[in-house]
C-alpha cells in the first residue's frame, strides 16, 4: 500500500457524509411519522438537504470507483493485495447500497402519501388559524400604526426640543459674548474718563501758572508808572558809578 494512495482520505471524507445523511434520514423518519409535520416546511428542508448529501456521495463513490479500478489493472505498482483490492470495493458496494435504500425510501409511494396528507392538514388547519386571526391580525395592525404615529409624534417633539435647544445655547453664547464686549467697552471708557480726569488736571496746573505768571507781569506793569521808578533807576545809577569807580582804582 503506497503513502501517497489517496483512497483513504476520500474513504474519510464519504464516511463523514454518510454519518450525516444517516442523521438526515433518521431526522426525516421522525418528522414523516408525525402527521402534524410531515408535510411541513421542515420536514421538507431535511429532505433536499439528505438529496444533496446523498448525491454529493454518489459522486465520491464514482472517485473511488475509478481509483480501484486504476489499482486493480496494476495492482504491482501501488503494491496492493487483491485481498485489499477486495476489501475496498465493499466499502463501496455497501455504501452504494446503504445510498440506494434512503434514496427508495425517499421516492416512495408511503413517503410521497405521508407527505400529502400532512400538507392538507397544514392547509386545512391553516385556512381555520387564517380565518380566527383575521380579526386580530387587523386589531394588531392598527395598534401598530397607532404606535407608530405616536413614535412619530414623539421623536419630532424631541427633535424639536433639540432644535429649541441648540438655538437657546447659540442664543446664550451670543449674550456672553456681547457682555464680554460691554466689558471691554466699559473698561475702556474707564481709561478714557481718567485720561480726561488726569488731562483736565494738567490744564488746571497750567492755567495756575498762567495766572501766577499774568500776575507778575501785572505787578511789573505797575512799577513803570509809579513814581518810585525814578529811585530804582537812580539807585542803579549810583551802584554802576561805584563800580566803575573800583576797577579804576584797582
Amino acid at each position: 500500500m503506497s503513502l501517497e494512495d489517496p483512497f483513504f482520505s476520500v474513504k474519510k471524507d464519504v464516511q463523514q457524509s454518510l454519518s450525516n445523511a444517516q442523521g438526515l434520514y433518521s431526522r426525516w423518519q421522525g418528522l414523516l411519522d408525525d402527521q402534524a409535520k410531515a408535510g411541513g416546511q421542515e420536514c421538507e428542508w431535511v429532505a433536499n438537504e439528505l438529496r444533496n448529501v446523498l448525491k454529493s456521495i454518489e459522486w465520491d463513490l464514482e472517485d473511488l470507483t475509478e481509483t480501484v479500478n486504476i489499482v486493480e489493472s496494476n495492482p504491482g505498482k501501488f503494491r496492493l493485495t487483491s485481498q485489499e483490492i477486495e476489501q475496498r470495493k465493499g466499502f463501496i458496494y455497501g455504501t452504494k447500497d446503504d445510498v440506494k435504500q434512503m434514496k427508495e425510501h425517499l421516492s416512495s409511494i408511503q413517503a410521497r402519501s405521508k407527505v400529502e396528507q400532512g400538507t392538507r392538514k397544514n392547509l386545512l388547519g391553516n385556512a381555520s388559524a387564517k380565518t380566527k386571526d383575521r380579526y386580530t391580525r387587523l386589531d394588531n395592525a392598527l395598534e401598530d400604526d397607532n404606535q407608530q404615529f405616536i413614535e412619530s409624534h414623539q421623536q419630532q417633539q424631541h427633535l424639536e426640543m433639540e432644535r429649541q435647544d441648540d438655538q437657546l445655547e447659540m442664543v446664550g453664547q451670543s449674550v456672553k459674548v456681547l457682555k464680554h464686549m460691554g466689558e471691554q467697552i466699559g473698561d475702556e471708557l474707564e481709561t478714557q474718563n481718567q485720561m480726561l480726569d488726569d488731562f483736565g488736571d494738567e490744564i488746571d496746573q497750567t492755567q495756575s501758572k498762567l495766572d501766577s505768571t499774568l500776575m507778575r507781569m501785572e505787578k511789573v506793569l505797575r512799577l513803570t508808572n509809579d513814581k518810585r521808578q525814578m529811585c530804582v533807576i537812580f539807585a542803579l545809577l549810583v551802584m554802576l558809578v561805584v563800580v566803575v569807580l573800583l576797577f579804576a582804582l584797582t
